[in-house]
């Protein structure tokens, strides 16, 4: 597999965790989560936790994603009526970021 693939096989991830993140539900986040568990990072945690904490979660991850930002006031709103500190909004480290190609020196 190349890089090429590998980044496709990534943005592909992020993606459908996108889809499933609008859907709020947690049961099919955790389902997502388990069918990608080499792409999913630190949401792999998740499938550990009681579907209570990993709503938690998703509402903390759904903050953190910039392509979700029309749901980060409803998502921010959910975690504080429960008494939990939101993130930063847009505090991912999913963001897309470009390698720079170098020249070879001479």
């Amino acid at each position: 597999m190349d890089d090429r693939e590998i980044e496709q096989g990534y943005a592909n991830f992020h993606r459908g965790l996108n889809r499933i993140l609008r859907q709020r539900d947690v049961k099919r986040f955790k389902a997502f989560v388990a069918t990608h568990p080499g792409q999913a990072g630190k949401l792999s945690h998740c499938l550990g936790l009681s579907d209570e904490l990993a709503e938690i979660e998703m509402y903390k991850a759904i903050v953190v994603r910039s392509p979700l930002k029309d749901l980060h006031e409803e998502a921010s709103q959910w975690l504080k009526q429960r008494g939990i500190t939101p993130p930063k909004a847009g505090s991912g480290k999913h963001r897309k970021t470009r390698r720079r190609r170098t020249k070879p020196h001479g």
